[in-house]
């Protein structure tokens, strides 16, 4: 349709970051079902009366921002009912694991993945986030929605600093000209729920100064009631299609929580403190200062960093530094995040880790880890059996990896676990590290080991502490292969992190790790040695 074509069209200006500043009440129509737009014409046009009766700009932030969401969840609406019809009606009749079923799901996959980005784009706020959250499950959503929306990882659009000082004058109560010496009216970074200027304080000081975007305060409730009631009405038209085990408001729940944290930039605050603290001894990681002072619930004033994109490999290596290095120490933090610390950084895309030359030592790298918004702290109790479930994934120990997964609750979708953590099936008989290739990944699908049912079984098992892990393990995975690291590297750094959280003896983690290196041996010189010694490997499924 036209609608769609514009859609697509809308996707390719976001894909090459071109998109302009977007004002609340000004959106591209190409963007819109043809409907929508007198309404939210005509609603901007009453809005401007408010302007007549002197209300402070806080206020009119907070009434566009509400007015916005009226049209925003119409289109959301929209999109959403035209992507369940396309999977409904346009697989209907096509023998389920044929070739013409798996490329028509395919082009559904990817058609219904454009609408959502260019929703995502054209509505902003929690939409963008949304759509960002979606796009980080690789492995467990199908490979065209993520493929699509990972062009939302790492920017937003901005909007005009006269809109955004509302939110500093508002919190802290005083002219921005008083508060800092000057301040760049022009954004230098610009995410899914707030936007980063460069500013001086009078003291000197260079700073960077994050400031939400103000109409969220109101957008953000009733864009939260629109997904919702979306999400329901998906739910029961699934129940009615006969799929009864679907319950994606427990996406949602997840995604509200995470959500309603990251809004509330005063845990930023404490997350930032507790990640410097966790990480005092290890100079490779550097947490830029806060000034709490100047901080409020939707404002967050920090030292100023420069330093590359930590997936700027090129960057990286004309600067004089070792990408690979980088890779390894990257690793080395986020491994002490999941497996010993239990402080986990969510939202580790590009724009939040920058690379630069350790100041004692010019010729080695350093971290710098950026927006700590968006973190998980996990129980003890999940950390360690999130550990032990890793050393059997490794070791190959598929029974030990049921018992494991029958204490977290994820019961029978055990088994898919290797392919969303080691991009492997467990039958495989590769060398820790390999990847499936894409004629497996086609057998898998022709076999309908990847069907809707089975993933959605897969997310509804899942804790929320392990959709959380899974998001910060395969961003890291990607940066490590951008940066030239290896895929087995990553996996036995883990493994040994794994390890001295399982076994905190000395000898008892020595032994562990002896046995661990034993089984990856035989396991991938004498297979069969390995299955006689080891039969929790033998399984009847092939999956």
């Amino acid at each position: 349709s036209d609608v769609y074509k514009r859609q697509v069209s809308t996707q390719s200006t976001w894909g090459q970051f071109k998109v302009s500043t977007i004002d609340v009440f000004k959106v591209d129509s190409s963007s819109c079902h043809p409907w929508v737009m007198p309404l939210e014409y005509t609603l901007k046009r009453y809005s401007l009366l408010y302007l007549k009766f002197g209300i402070d700009a806080q206020t009119r932030s907070d009434l566009r921002g509400l007015v916005h969401s009226i049209p925003s969840g119409i289109h959301a609406a929209g999109v959403v009912t035209s992507c369940i019809f396309d999977y409904m009606y346009n697989l209907k009749g096509l023998e389920p694991a044929s070739d013409a079923y798996l490329n028509r799901r395919s082009e559904i996959h990817t058609r219904c993945a454009e609408r959502i980005l260019a929703l995502s784009v054209r509505n902003r706020g929690i939409y963008l986030k949304l759509g960002q959250y979606l796009g980080n499950l690789n492995g467990i959503m199908p490979r065209e929605y993520t493929e699509v929306l990972k062009v939302l990882q790492d920017s937003g659009p901005s909007i005009p600093f006269d809109e955004a000082k509302v939110v500093i004058e508002h919190d802290l109560g005083r002219p921005v000209n008083e508060l800092f010496a000057s301040i760049d009216e022009k954004a230098i970074a610009a995410a899914t729920l707030a936007q980063v200027h460069a500013a001086y304080l009078h003291t000197g000081e260079k700073i960077a100064v994050k400031i939400q975007f103000p109409f969220l305060r109101t957008q953000t409730p009733s864009d939260l009631a629109v997904i919702r009631y979306l999400t329901t009405v998906c739910t029961r038209l699934l129940e009615w299609r006969d799929f009864k085990d679907f319950d994606l408001l427990k996406l949602f729940t997840t995604f509200r929580a995470s959500l309603v944290d990251e809004l509330d930039f005063t845990l930023e605050v404490q997350n930032s403190e507790l990640t410097r603290e966790l990480f005092k001894n290890d100079e490779r990681i550097y947490i830029p200062r806060v000034y709490k002072e100047y901080c409020s619930s939707r404002l967050v004033v920090m030292e100023f960093v420069q330093g590359f994109k930590v997936d700027d490999r090129e960057g990286i290596e004309r600067y004089g530094l070792s990408s690979v290095e980088v890779a390894k120490t990257l690793i080395d933090i986020f491994g002490k995040m999941l497996f010993i610390d239990g402080h986990v950084h969510c939202d580790a895309h590009p724009g939040n880790i920058l690379i630069r030359r350790l100041p004692q030592d010019e010729k080695r790298a350093q971290i710098v880890l950026l927006d700590h918004g968006f973190y998980r702290s996990l129980s003890d109790e999940f950390r360690k059996r999130f550990c032990e479930m890793w050393v059997s994934l490794v070791t190959f120990d598929n029974r030990r990896l049921k018992r494991v997964c029958a204490e977290l609750g994820i019961g029978d979708q055990y088994k898919f676990l290797p392919l969303v953590f080691l991009n492997r099936t467990r039958a495989s008989r590769k060398k820790l590290g390999d990847s499936l290739t894409y004629q497996e990944w086609r057998s898998l699908h022709e076999d309908d080991v990847l069907s809707f049912e089975r993933i959605n079984g897969l997310l509804q098992s899942l804790p929320p502490d392990m959709m959380y892990v899974i998001r910060a393990s395969n961003l890291v995975a990607s940066h490590n292969l951008t940066l030239g690291g290896k895929t087995r590297d990553r996996l036995l750094t883990y493994t040994d992190m794994a390890l001295k959280a399982l076994y905190p003896n000395r000898l008892k983690r020595a032994w562990a790790k002896f046995m661990f290196y034993i089984r990856v041996f035989l396991f991938e010189r004498a297979n069969g040695l390995f299955q006689r010694m080891f039969p929790s490997f033998t399984l009847t499924e092939t999956y």
